[in-house]
């Protein structure tokens, strides 16, 4: 019995090495598998798994493979799909068979779950988006593992490569509805986001084709013609159309204005098309409407007067409403005028108008007379005739020698009026000290008066005084010089009747 005993015991093996597949790494949302093994047991090892009730299984698998003639490998295969919560959880794997129960030991496992997933982002826009402001674009990203890019689109278009999770540029108009994406890249795979742009912009013109129109230009037209007038607007939001001619509103809210039987009198002049947006206001668009013609010459100033020997430029005017073929200078009965030593030709341009300059040098007598500017288009010609007037040198003398006379003239006159201010000024003090003498005279008079009047009175009242009434009565017809040397008489009354100062 012993012996079998013995041979019995020698056919038992405890597994060699028991273990998870390390690491264990599962991609979120992705069929996965933690296998379990026991190696070269004998008999084999049975395989069974601590799993917290947290995670969500699928199923266990159990299967043995041989090993050489006698041991055999145990294998248990677990089966999940993993998501992110599970990341970070401690999983254990145990054996058991008879030879580690006779051996009474215990043979564990155990391994942290590693859960990844792809880039998850997070989009957001800072700023108002209004035509030529700045705007930035925030892309929040969460990753496990770390991120490896972050690419930038707008539409299809690749902006940049980068590890920024910002991105700042200027918006235009052509950006409007553009869907800018910010891409992430990390081992698990790629995420992207998108934000679509809803941009505030002004008003142009543009045509049916969507190219962008002037702010003014002409429709030539036949008298009698029927025609169509366009205004088409590019904005966000939409304008508001007004038609406006002459000043007053002639329809609103259309893009076309149609005129069926064109009378010159009643039609022909400036049409304007006004664009009204809420945000950035009001805009508008010129359009004459002209008859078909020969060139417009708009006189500015056909006279002109110089001296011999200065220089002078003679400009003419012409409407560029009908392309000008040509222009150019002439004198009367004469050719072409050309540019060189004595002449010089420029010409400017503007949106509207073509201004053609003639610079004559060195004026002479002979440059007197009539210079004729001429336009022609594809319908005629127009000419406008410009006066210069020679002055002689001469008449450059006399005109500085009335100007000085003129000055010396005005400054005699200003000295007389200044001396005649002075004397005026001298008479009035003068008088106003005669009137103050005058006053104290008077009141001097006054008192001697009423003194002679008390002397009369004593006298009466007094009739043994006879020397002193013999002396008022020798004295009544003399003359009394007063502090002042004032002169008064008396008559035989005793009273003042005149009084020489």
């Amino acid at each position: 019995m012993s012996n079998e005993n013995i041979e019995i015991n020698l056919n038992l093996e405890i597994p060699t090495s028991l273990s998870i597949d390390n690491p264990i790494i599962l991609i979120e949302n992705v069929l996965s598998f933690i296998i379990c093994r026991g190696d070269n047991g004998m008999p084999e090892a049975k395989l069974s798994w601590h799993i917290p009730k947290s995670i969500n299984y699928l199923s266990i698998n159990d299967y043995v493979l041989l090993s050489g003639q006698s041991l055999r490998n145990s294998i248990s295969n677990l089966t999940l799909i993993p998501n992110r919560s599970y990341h970070g959880i401690l999983i254990q794997c145990q054996a058991h068979s008879s030879a580690i129960l006779l051996n009474n030991k215990t043979m564990i496992t155990q391994q942290y779950i590693q859960t990844i997933f792809r880039p998850e982002i997070n989009i957001s826009l800072i700023g108002q988006q209004i035509e030529n402001k700045i705007i930035t674009i925030q892309c929040y990203v969460n990753s496990r593992p770390k991120l490896i890019k972050i690419e930038w689109f707008n539409g299809t278009d690749l902006l940049n490569v980068t590890n920024e999770n910002r991105l700042s540029f200027i918006l235009t108009r052509y950006m409007h509805k553009n869907k800018i994406t910010c891409q992430a890249t990390n081992q698990v795979g790629k995420t992207n986001q998108s934000i679509e742009l809803y941009i505030t912009y002004k008003p142009i013109f543009i045509d049916k084709y969507g190219n962008k129109l002037n702010n003014y230009s002409v429709v030539l037209v036949n008298e009698g013609e029927s025609i169509e007038l366009e205004c088409f607007i590019d904005s966000s939001p939409s304008s508001l159309i007004t038609w406006i001619f002459n000043n007053k509103i002639i329809s609103i809210n259309k893009t076309f204005f149609q005129i069926d039987y064109i009378q010159t009198i009643q039609h022909i002049g400036i049409y304007i098309c006004s664009a009204h947006h809420s945000f950035f206001g009001t805009f508008n668009r010129t359009i004459r409407l002209a008859l078909k013609g020969p060139p417009e010459m708009i006189e500015d100033k056909i006279i002109d007067s110089v001296y011999v020997g200065q220089s002078v430029i003679l400009v003419c005017s012409i409407s560029k409403d009908i392309p000008i073929q040509e222009i150019y200078w002439s004198r009367e009965d004469q050719s072409k005028i050309i540019s060189n030593e004595k002449y010089e030709i420029n010409e400017n341009e503007s949106d509207n108008i073509i201004k053609y300059k003639l610079l004559i040098k060195n004026v002479l007598l002979s440059d007197n007379g009539y210079y004729i500017c001429t336009g022609i288009n594809q319908y005629g010609s127009s000419i406008t005739k410009y006066q210069l007037r020679v002055i002689h040198i001469n008449h450059l003398l006399i005109r500085p020698f009335f100007l000085y006379g003129s000055i010396i003239i005005g400054i005699f006159i200003s000295f007389i009026l200044i001396i005649l201010a002075l004397i005026n000024n001298y008479q009035q003090k003068k008088t106003k000290r005669i009137r103050k003498k005058s006053s104290t005279t008077d009141e001097t008079i006054s008192s001697l008066t009423k003194q002679q009047e008390y002397v009369q009175h004593d006298y009466q009242d007094e009739p043994n005084s006879i020397i002193d009434q013999q002396f008022i009565h020798n004295h009544t017809n003399d003359i009394f010089d007063s502090c002042q040397h004032d002169l008064f008489y008396f008559e035989n009354n005793s009273k003042r009747y005149s009084t020489v100062v």
